[in-house]
């Protein structure tokens, strides 16, 4: 019986408009010969929540991670998400060792707090942004993190360690400057996706036996109004901060500027006063309790404000000078960045057994037991 290899691939924000738009006929013959599927990201549509659910294969209530910014309640004093001091679940990398499944893990990202996450369980761990010689001396120079051919250098890194180490499981995510900068339609967002296939196609020719899975952790939309809702708040008599999820040191990406956000009152007694002041502000779809979002969105009840809320499709929470502004800007966070393609190519599953980008890691993990 042949070992399964497993390549996963998340393509930041490598959402179903991306791919409709671009010319990509490896991606397209994997799916031909596989399944395309539609499938849901976890709420908050963000990079470190998805890549986490994606590679432990849990919701955030299990593998703790809520945000890319922690606040911690007793001290009110916050900090970037950026190692695994916050991870609560084995990354599928850890589960793969201990079953036997793999002799050898690895995991290539373009950030390097991903890596610092994630790296858990990895005989190869590799971020483009701070690149191993061994791998700049075999695939080239790497450009910046806020660039497309960081993401094709990583690529490209991720088929030489599949022909010199032949790892069985691996784990890819790129970075989604490109699609925070770019819509579809545009040449350099076209360009991006074109090449990205193209490796892809000489990875499926080296590997043709392999299991590939291509998924997103959010979509992209443009973005014309942004709110501070702790400002809002404050401007009703009710002490309050708000932190968007998306906040990360990648500001050139998005400024910072996302569609979901966690409020901390002063007072939790305000929390009805100010979940009524917060749904009747424009640009504001939902509001709700941080009992009820761990709840309805399955997140880690000790690891969010006391109030969750998201977007409109047009807008956007940030931590600003003024209660509202317009503004222009790429970016996700809220529901409306929230579906994403899952491709599966020499699957023993279908289409329908995946709801969910992280059943990815799911199905996989279940497959061991």
């Amino acid at each position: 019986m042949k070992r399964r290899k497993i390549l996963i691939l998340c393509i930041d924000a490598g959402s179903h408009d991306y791919l409709a738009a671009s010319d990509i006929p490896n991606i397209k013959k994997l799916a031909d010969a596989g399944f395309y599927q539609h499938a849901n990201a976890v709420i908050p549509s963000v990079t470190n929540v998805n890549n986490v659910s994606i590679a432990t294969g849990t919701f955030p209530d299990t593998h703790g991670i809520t945000s890319n910014y922690y606040v911690d309640r007793k001290t009110g004093k916050g900090e970037f998400i950026e190692d695994n001091r916050f991870l609560l679940a084995p990354t599928l990398f850890e589960v793969a060792k201990n079953t036997k499944f793999a002799d050898k893990t690895a995991l290539f990202v373009t950030k390097q707090k991903l890596l610092r996450i994630l790296e858990s369980g990895t005989d190869i761990a590799v971020a483009a942004e701070e690149p191993p010689s061994e791998y700049v001396d075999a695939v080239g120079h790497v450009e910046p993190i806020y660039s497309c051919e960081i993401n094709w250098w990583l690529l490209r890194a991720v088929r030489y360690a599949l022909q010199t180490y032949n790892p069985e499981l691996v784990y890819c995510s790129t970075t989604d400057w490109v699609q925070h900068k770019y819509a579809p339609q545009d040449e350099l967002s076209q360009q991006h996706m074109a090449e990205l296939d193209r490796i892809i196609g000489e990875i499926v020719d080296d590997n043709p036996n392999r299991e590939i899975y291509i998924t997103a952790d959010h979509g992209m939309m443009d973005k014309t109004f942004a709110l501070d809702p702790g400002r809002i708040l404050r401007q009703h008599s009710i002490p309050a901060i708000s932190i968007p999820i998306i906040k990360d040191r990648y500001v050139v990406h998005h400024g910072n500027l996302g569609g979901a956000a966690y409020v901390f009152l002063n007072n939790r007694s305000d929390i009805e006063q100010a979940v009524r002041t917060l749904l009747n502000t424009t640009g504001i779809e939902e509001v709700h309790s941080a009992e009820d979002a761990a709840r309805i969105f399955r997140l880690h009840p000790n690891r969010i404000g006391d109030i969750f809320v998201l977007t409109d499709k047009d807008t956007v929470f940030g931590e600003l000078e003024v209660a509202s502004e317009s503004i222009s800007v790429r970016s996700h966070g809220s529901r409306h960045e929230s579906y994403v393609p899952i491709i599966g190519y020499n699957s023993p599953w279908s289409a329908t057994d995946f709801e969910y980008n992280l059943d990815v890691g799911r199905l996989f993990l279940e497959s061991l037991h």
